[in-house]
């Protein structure tokens, strides 16, 4: 979620369709699910693009049915069904790919085989932001305290980075993938995420400071660590952005590149969180 590049004007449109849809991802699940499955169409387009797969857009229709179609049964339904749809979904993904590559006479494969390698990717990437909302649920529209706590970790992180970098930056970081990232900027957006991330996170999901400190520091070098990622493939690729689709800000990978790492450490932590208080209470 890189703050940089783009002019002022131009960040402040694309600022008034981002906070909008930020707080529709924190309502589980009628904001959640059809939001989540909005981003991975069009980060799966947008990443198909720069690595030349040629058939995204079937991998990006299939990574949000792989995704929401059994989360929104696990709502409705309960587990059963939303393990029979989930199984039914990988099988009909897997089964339409194949049975593409099976009638090319002539020609590669390879688009069919980059479909269904993307989609299995990105469905793997983003799938915390559909299950870290299960923790806690209790049914009913509601918003999601993990998410928030993530946004907010991922955010203080790369707000604190942009400001302390551009006041006191002056060693790069990585010169050839991100030449406006420096060392200071980094420690800095780690300090900012780490201190606000554990004041949310005592708050909001009523963990320990001593969970809170590390598990706050992780998420925020995890979301640093998938800005740098997307920036590798990016300069690989020859291109600045990975699309023009939000102004001032590129396109939807570039907004939530951070969140490709950050989201499955997020589910981690919940994980042993949840853990360590079924070991205290005993259950």
């Amino acid at each position: 979620m890189s703050l940089r590049g783009g002019g002022l004007p131009a960040r402040a449109v694309g600022a008034l369709f981002i906070v909008p849809f930020g707080a529709g991802l924190l309502i589980w699940p009628y904001g959640t699910l059809p939001l989540t499955a909005l981003l991975i169409i069009l980060a799966a387009r947008e990443g198909a693009q720069i690595v030349g797969a040629i058939s995204g857009g079937a991998s990006a229709a299939w990574s949000a049915a792989l995704l929401v179609v059994p989360l929104a049964a696990l709502v409705a339904a309960g587990p059963v069904v939303a393990a029979a749809l989930g199984v039914l979904t990988l099988l009909a993904l897997v089964a339409t790919h194949l049975l593409r590559a099976l009638r090319v006479k002539r020609g590669s494969v390879a688009p069919y085989a980059r479909a269904l390698f993307g989609t299995l990717a990105t469905a793997t990437w983003l799938s915390p932001l559909l299950l870290l909302p299960l923790f806690g649920y209790v049914g009913g529209a509601t918003p999601s305290p993990w998410i928030a706590w993530l946004l907010a970790v991922v955010w203080s992180a790369d707000t604190g980075a942009y400001l302390i970098g551009r006041r006191f930056g002056k060693r790069k970081l990585a010169p050839l993938i991100s030449p406006r990232k420096s060392v200071e900027g980094l420690v800095g957006g780690l300090f900012t995420a780490t201190v606000i991330g554990s004041a949310a996170a005592m708050n909001w999901l009523d963990a320990p400071l001593i969970w809170a400190l590390p598990t706050s520091l992780a998420v925020a070098a995890a979301a640093e660590a998938g800005d740098l990622v997307e920036s590798l493939f990016k300069r690989a690729a020859g291109t600045k952005n990975s699309a023009t689709l939000i102004p001032g800000h590129g396109g939807v990978l570039d907004r939530i590149d951070s969140l490709l790492l950050a989201a499955p450490v997020t589910l981690l932590a919940a994980i042993l969180l949840e853990l360590s208080r079924m070991l205290i209470s005993g259950d």
